[in-house]
């Protein structure tokens, strides 16, 4: 007997031994599983960024910005969401009654006021719960989650949706972190603001109490009743099983519920309690009348009916910005900016953009006669008169642009500013065979040429090109009359004489204009302006730009930044554009001046300013399709196209004038800036008389021309022997039609600027 004692005794011995051997072994190896997990969630966590809330409806959408010049404050000017059909209005917690607040804790986050972020105790027990649910003890839906409020707003900030344990490790390291950036009120209305609550009837996604109250209640939240504020709490958990417009009975089981555990914890009373259980819930409908519609539930700010010019270029620009940035296909581009998270700060001047937009309103200013052409199927259409405008500073930020005569049609549309290529006439001539021969010093201000046409065989069959009035002098006169009067023989002579291939290069890669390679190594094409397709109207003003600031080539972009609306990545700034010399000052200082010369003595007469150094020139192409001109002020470089799309009335612009229209439609306003800016001066051009007969810087005994600008490091003094000292030159050339009035005037080869000297003959 005592032995089969002992051998029980032992036996049990032996069991317990076992069974504290195994536990032991079990605590060891899950200390080493809880010590490896707690290293690989350190490093897990070491690269987890923290999160912030975002500010008022910055989730959801992109937007459009520009500054406002009262205030110095971005302005808010367009936005767009994923989806049209949202509602969604941000209101204060403090706008909002305990048991609105409440019902949401109760049912959510019971414990939220008293834990940091995550509730250790609701996690576990949810764990629980689910492992019983599915070994089926648990049949009931009334199953608090395992996520705080703080974490459900972490989820919905970063819409961080992986399913993980990288990401829940993410999710409460993130929603401790928020715990100690803000307060218990911001944290649950922020949430209260973001979390999803349906769709309507009539199609209207519920982002937020306020929208939540309208759709279903057609009231503000601050009026719901505790009834009604258990009914959306009990939405949220499976908005579309729970949606208490098609799924009443489920929403009711989640509603009683939650007003359960309200009474409970002590949030409302006995009576109260009663009441909203026993509260018949009366839901609101399409066609119903309402105190607050959903439609109206919205931010204050409205998109105007139609996009501006302005946001239509920048969307353009930040397409071209992103599909190489992300490499992407235009339309995909224009997809990622609309799904929402951009932010877009443009560089437009709202007084010169309203301006703009006012004078390109008056039709007075514009040609009144239709143009008529033949469309594909052989029918005859006409076309009213079209026109286009662009300002631009000289960093390149765009302050106004408009593409289009009138009201803009529609989003979106076709820009003469932006989408058009066309020919930009006689306004390359200044790009192209003038500027290149300054720069390389192979002609000066005063380089004379005759107004005759390239032998046949040169640049075409016959002689080649015809001015304007079809006609030549035979005579000689100094570059810059031939650029301020516009000889079309000029400009071809120069690119005979530099090489048409040179002078090609130099307009498309020193001046970045827009080229062809393949239709305008020609001389019609860089001589003339008759290109195959052309530059745009922004190119073109770009192009024009080094002229007024010393040499300096800016990119044109009307966006200064490109922002991320979930945090504060920075896609691009302003200081991207960074400036490139393409001409010397002194080549830039001459252009200028010669420019200055078709506004006083030129075709650009009727630009005029009174109280600006105005600079430009103007541009025709060959029947009048179109007429342009660029020009350029102490502040801004800006140009104007007017034309037809199609077809051709060459009476119409020719009796136009573009010096002229542009004045009316910028000239004017730019004539008003008082900015105190000038043109840079340049020390190493002096003013220098230069010979009656050679055009070089004259010597004592040589007759005298004229007064022109020349680089002093490179001297060209005339070295003929000249007869006699002569006193004065007082001829004048022969009368010459101007390209752009078809009035007569004799050319003056004399400066006559005001700033210049008044001549005195050589001693």
């Amino acid at each position: 007997m005592e032995k089969a004692a002992g051998k029980i005794t032992k036996f049990i011995w032996i069991v317990i031994t076992t069974v504290l051997c195994i536990t032991l072994i079990l605590l060891v190896t899950a200390a080493g599983f809880s010590i490896a997990a707690v290293f690989t969630a350190s490093e897990k966590l070491a690269n987890v960024s923290e999160v912030y809330i975002p500010e008022p409806e910055k989730e959801k959408s992109s937007y459009i910005y520009c500054t406002d010049k009262m205030t110095g404050e971005d302005k808010l000017i367009y936005k767009v969401t994923p989806y049209t059909g949202n509602a969604r209005k941000e209101i204060e917690i403090t706008s909002l009654p305990e048991h609105v607040k409440t019902a949401f804790v109760s049912i959510e986050d019971e414990r939220f006021y008293s834990h940091e972020g995550i509730d250790l105790f609701t996690t576990s027990a949810a764990m629980a719960k689910e492992l019983l649910r599915t070994a089926g003890f648990i049949t009931t839906d009334e199953v608090t989650g395992g996520s705080t409020i703080t974490q459900q707003l972490v989820k919905n900030i970063t819409s961080d949706n992986e399913f993980s344990v990288d990401r829940k490790i993410r999710e409460i390291s993130r929603a401790v972190s928020l715990e100690t950036h803000y307060t218990k009120d911001q944290i649950l209305e922020k949430y209260l603001n973001i979390i999803y609550f349906g769709q309507t009837e009539n199609g209207y996604n519920m982002y937020g109490i306020e929208a939540a109250a309208a759709g279903y209640f057609g009231k503000h939240a601050k009026d719901l009743t505790p009834a009604e504020a258990a009914c959306l709490a009990a939405v949220i958990q499976n908005p579309e099983l729970r949606n208490p417009l098609n799924g009443n009975e489920r929403n009711r089981d989640r509603q009683l519920y939650c007003l359960r555990k309200m009474f409970e914890s002590g949030y409302i009373s006995p009576e109260t309690f009663e009441k909203a259980r026993k509260e018949k819930l009366n839901f609101i409908h399409p066609g119903d009348d309402a105190e607050v519609k959903i439609s109206e539930i919205s931010e204050d700010f409205k998109n105007p009916d139609v996009t501006s010019w302005a946001v239509d270029a920048a969307l353009e620009e930040f397409c071209d910005f992103i599909c190489e940035y992300k490499n992407l296909s235009y339309e995909d581009g224009m997809k990622e900016f609309m799904s929402g998270g951009y932010e877009i700060y443009l560089t437009i001047d709202e007084d010169i953009q309203n301006e703009l937009e006012r004078s390109m309103s008056d039709l007075t200013y514009f040609p009144e006669e239709m143009a008529c052409y033949t469309d594909e199927d052989g029918n005859e259409q006409w076309e009213n008169v079209d026109a286009a405008a662009v300002v631009m500073d000289y960093s390149g930020e765009i302050k106004g642009i408009c593409g289009g005569i009138g009201e803009k049609p529609s989003s979106f549309c076709w820009s003469n500013a932006t989408d058009a290529c066309r020919q930009p006439g006689s306004t390359i001539k200044p790009l192209a065979a003038y500027c290149y021969g300054i720069e390389n010093d192979l002609i000066n201000w005063s380089t004379f040429l005759t107004d005759s046409p390239l032998p046949a065989g040169v640049a075409d069959e016959n002689e080649w090109p015809a001015n304007y009035n079809n006609k030549y002098t035979g005579k000689s006169y100094p570059v810059y009359t031939f650029l301020a009067e516009s000889y079309n023989t000029g400009s071809a002579q120069l690119c005979n004489m530099f090489g048409v291939e040179n002078v090609f290069d130099f307009a498309k890669n020193t001046m970045k204009l827009d080229l062809d390679p393949e239709t305008d190594i020609t001389y019609a094409a860089v001589g003339v302006g008759a290109t195959g397709s052309g530059p745009s109207l922004v190119n073109l003003t770009n192009a024009y730009m080094p002229f007024g600031n010393g040499g300096v080539w800016h990119r044109a972009h009307i966006v200064r930044r490109i922002g991320d609306s979930f945090s504060e990545r920075v896609y691009l700034e302003n200081d991207s554009w960074k400036g490139e010399r393409v001409i010397s000052e002194e080549t830039a200082f001459i252009m200028r001046k010669m420019l200055r010369e078709v506004v006083v003595n030129g075709t650009g007469k009727k630009a005029a300013l009174q109280n600006k150094e105005l600079c430009g020139k103007t541009g025709t192409t060959e029947n009048y399709r179109d007429i342009l001109f660029a020009g350029l002020t102490e502040d801004y470089v800006s140009s104007v196209w007017i034309g037809y799309d199609n077809g051709i009335n060459s009476q119409a612009l020719k009796d136009a004038s573009s010096p002229e229209i542009w004045k009316n439609v910028f000239g004017n306003y730019a004539d008003s800036v008082e900015s105190g800016a000038s043109f840079p001066e340049c020390d190493n051009v002096k003013i220098s008389a230069y010979c009656a007969e050679t055009g070089k810087q004259s010597s004592k005994r040589c007759p005298w021309g004229g007064r022109g600008y020349y680089k002093t490091d490179h001297p060209d003094t005339c070295k003929k022997s000249h007869p006699l000292p002569v006193i004065k030159v007082s001829s004048s050339p022969a009368p010459v039609t101007s390209e752009v009035t078809g009035t007569t005037a004799p050319v003056t080869p004399a400066v006559t600027e005001s700033a210049v000297p008044a001549a005195e003959p050589a001693a």
